[in-house]
Formats: C-alpha cells, structure tokens, sequence
C-alpha cells in the first residue's frame, strides 16, 4: 500500500482519541507513528503493551473524567505532556467527531488537527437543517415538514402523512433523537412543547443501509453499502437504534445504484462547505424499493474501525487512511477505475453493538460473515456469533 508508506514518512506523529471503550482500531504495525490516547483503562490495553504498541491511558495516571469527551481528554496536562513529548515532526490530534475545545487546542499548540472545524460537523449533523439542505438539493428524502412541537401541530401532521408520525430532534445518538407517535400523549411528556422538530410519516416493511466515504481532493470513495440493524428487538427496546451492521447488504443492485448516485450527488453539498474527508450517510428503503436519504454522520462512523479492519484483509488501502493523507496534505492519486472498484468490492463481515434499556452499548462483536440472510426476516441466530 503506497499510500501508508506515505503516511508512515510524512512529517507528522498521530494520536488518536479514544473515550469509547469499544473502539477498538487495530492498525498497528501498520502505521508507525501512531498513537492511541485512552480516556480509560481495561484488560485490552496489556496486549498494547505487550506488543510494544504506543499508547497513553488517562486511567493508569490515576485520572477519571467525569465526562466521555474527546475535547476534555486532549486538554489534560498528563495527555498534552505525552504528545509533545512523543511527536517525531509534527503533532497530528485525530478526535472520532471534531469539537470546538480541540479547535481551540490545536491552534493553541500548533497541532495538526486531523478532522473538520466543529461547525461544520455540527451543521451537517443536524438532523433538522440536513432534510432542508437535501429539499433544496433534490435529493431523496422522507416527506417532512420543521415545525413548532403543539398539539395543533400534531393533528395537522397527522392529517398529512398519517396517524403513526416520527418525530426528530437537531441532534441525538443511536435512535435517541427519533421517537415514534400514534397519538399526543406519546410525547408530551417526552420533548417540550414548541420544541423545534421534524414531522413525518413511519414508514413501515422498511430496512435501513448505511455507507463509509471519504471526500478526497481527488475523488469521493465510496464503500459498498451495508445492512443496517436498526431496532432488532433480540438487541434493542429502541425501535430506531441501530445494534450493528454487516457487509453484504442483501440489496438489489437498483437499489445501489439508487445509493451510489445519492451519496455522489450529497458529496457536491459537501463540497460548496469545504468538507473533507471521512464521512457516512444512512438510508431507508420502502416496500417498492425507493432509497431515501436518512442522515448524515460528518465525522469518522461507528463503524469505521471495523470497516477498516476488512478493507485491511482484502488488501484495500482503507478510507481511513485517505482521510489521514488528505488533512496531512499527503499527495496521492486516484482513477476513476479505482473509484468504481472500491464500491463494488466484495467485503464481507458483520458488526453487533447490543443495547442495554438506556441506549448504551454493551459489547462489541464482530465475526467475519453476514449474520442476517434475508431482508424479510431480520433475524440473527445467537450460534452464529463467532467465527467459523
């Protein structure tokens, strides 16, 4: 892979920031100046230390935060003195979602921040201004309409899209943002009124696909997309959070198609923002096969670190490391041919990220073969959760 051989010369230390205790990003001996900087401690880390990987935890100072923050990690003193201590050339900070506080502590130690400003993060993460940018855009989106959360309100949705509404939040995790009514009483006492939300139809017999991309100077990559788990009640009490994912995604090729040319034509609103880099969008797809465009996740995905795991086995260069080289400014070419083949490559690998009743994860599994065989009946079998 040239390009990691790029990476490993170019100028510059990495650290990457880890506050999730499941993140687990295996890429070592892979990229030589890297760094993994944990909020926390447990049992995994002695493999690090075993097999001389470098890496800081905050924990094993002596140190917890009170608060599971990329931004309050970097700014400890014990992380800051690490960094500087251990950078060959120049400081790269590599945060999972960017975050105004390390914007501020890149410029002030002239650190190379390996994401976008945290504005626009935040713009394209909010779920209420993204269905007006795809409306204005022409993309694919569920009928919807941003309003004031009253009782009229309420009554005059349910006349226009029908007696079962979803209702959305700006921002949220994992389903927790999307609620679900049949009537007011569902979530008067959830949201406040005259909150400002999204209102639109449920969707039923629907399943949900996401993909990984990055935004290159060069060309927009696109992984093929996967099958979401979204609301397995094997998994989750949350209709609308997701437990995973897997590679195939069981769809039609219409159906990618559909997604292909959607996510080609949202990189553009990317683009005029002067986004780069990784990114994921989510879809769902109705009962006649029409794709629309859920969401966007403007950062590094839940699912990069696994997805990177499997390009790593088939021998891609990851999206990962396009994402590293293109905020290191590190010169790489790409072909349209090479563009066509990464979303058509045949990756295969499953993802499970059970729920407890408050919507945390519980563990992590990962297993190198598709769990669920079929769109219609969405079931995972509990023998198939490890590998062959």
């Amino acid at each position: 892979m040239d390009l990691e051989n790029q990476i490993n010369n170019s100028d510059f230390t990495y650290f990457f920031l880890v506050v999730d205790p499941f993140l687990d990003i295996k890429i070592y001996p892979n990229l030589k100046k890297f760094h993994l900087i944990y909020a926390y401690k447990n049992p995994k880390l002695s493999n690090l230390k075993q097999n001389k990987i470098p890496y800081f935890s905050l924990e094993e100072q002596g140190i917890t935060l009170p608060l599971k923050n990329s931004g309050l990690l970097l700014s400890q003193p014990q992380v800051i003195n690490y960094i500087n201590t251990n950078s060959i050339g120049q400081s790269a900070i590599i945060p999972f979602k960017p975050s105004a506080k390390i914007d501020f502590l890149c410029h002030k130690y002239n650190w190379k921040n390996i994401s976008n400003p945290a504005r626009l993060n935040r713009l394209f993460e909010d779920k209420l201004k993204f269905v007006q940018f795809c409306q204005q855009n022409n993309l694919p989106v569920i009928p919807s309409a941003v309003d004031k959360l009253t009782l009229q309100n309420f009554e005059k949705y349910q006349k226009q899209f029908g007696k079962s509404l979803v209702i959305q939040t700006h921002f949220g995790w994992a389903g927790q943002s999307t609620l679900q009514a049949n009537q007011w009483s569902d979530i008067s006492q959830i949201l406040e009124p005259n909150t400002k939300v999204k209102f639109s139809p449920y969707i039923k017999k629907s399943y949900s696909l996401l993909n990984n991309c990055c935004l290159t100077k060069q060309g927009l990559l696109q992984s093929p997309p996967a099958l979401q788990y979204t609301g397995l009640p094997q998994f989750t009490q949350n209709p609308f959070s997701t437990v995973g994912r897997q590679w195939p995604s069981l769809a039609s090729k219409n159906i990618h198609s559909q997604i292909k040319e959607i996510t080609k034509n949202f990189s553009k609103i990317l683009q005029s923002h002067n986004y780069l880099g990784f990114f994921g969008l989510d879809f769902l797809v109705d009962s006649s096969d029409k794709v629309y465009l859920l969401e966007c996740n403007p950062r590094l995905t839940a699912s990069f670190d696994f997805y990177t795991q499997l390009e790593l086995k088939q021998k891609l260069t990851p999206l990962f490391y396009y994402h590293l080289a293109t905020f290191s400014k590190i010169k790489f070419q790409l072909t349209q041919t090479e563009i066509d083949k990464r979303f058509s490559v045949n990756i295969i690998g499953s993802e499970l990220t059970p729920k407890n009743e408050s919507g945390q994860t519980l563990k992590k599994i990962n297993v190198l073969k598709p769990l669920i065989d079929s769109l219609k009946h969405p079931i995972i079998n509990p023998s198939d959760l490890s590998d062959d």
